[in-house]
């Protein structure tokens, strides 16, 4: 039954990328691995929990390839620096992967935001104890660890909504660690 599950999740994502979300059809689905219409409703309720499934999934998948890479870092600042650029590159290559959601993005998104709730959860608890960290170390203060990782997620995923919308790189590779400097540290150096 899991591969069932899994094949009709695999093939979905596939015919979503080929076609678009309003395009694909549950029948296209079902053809595409082998079942009639009804017996995808066996899995899934519809097209929208297909897609939420997918959300999910791929929304744990990022957390693990961003927390991971940020394990490398040497100390709890080279983390947060590390955390803001690997993430903004993971966001560029969903936004490439995922480039049926530009004609849909708007219709889309509260499935989008409601199905990785739980790892936007895990991603502010991972924000927060790297910036508990920095406080630890005295590398630098930051005043309240919480709010400032919910702050730091929400801005950086408010630049999703223009990659995802428009073919536009938000940070060209040349100027990353402009991008970083300037979003840690702000626009002005206090003497």
């Amino acid at each position: 039954m899991a591969t069932n599950k899994t094949k009709i999740l695999s093939n979905s994502r596939e015919l979503f990328e080929q076609y678009g979300y309003q395009k694909t059809t549950l029948t296209d689905i079902a053809k595409s691995v082998g079942k009639v219409k009804t017996a995808i409703y066996y899995y899934f309720s519809g097209k929208d929990e297909i897609f939420a499934e997918l959300v999910q999934t791929e929304a744990e998948a990022f957390n693990k390839k961003l927390f991971s890479k940020v394990e490398t870092a040497n100390n709890s600042i080279d983390k947060l620096e590390l955390y803001v650029t690997t993430r903004m590159e993971l966001m560029q290559q969903l936004s490439e992967r995922y480039n049926f959601l530009k004609l849909d993005f708007f219709e889309l998104m509260p499935i989008v935001e409601e199905n990785r709730t739980e790892s936007d959860k895990k991603e502010i608890a991972y924000v927060t104890a790297i910036l508990e960290e920095i406080n630890k170390s005295k590398e630098a203060e930051i005043i309240d660890v919480t709010f400032s990782a919910k702050m730091l997620i929400n801005t950086l995923k408010g630049l999703e909504v223009q990659m995802y919308v428009t073919d536009q790189v938000v940070i060209p590779k040349k100027e990353k660690e402009q991008f970083k400097n300037f979003f840690l540290y702000g626009i002005i150096n206090k003497k």
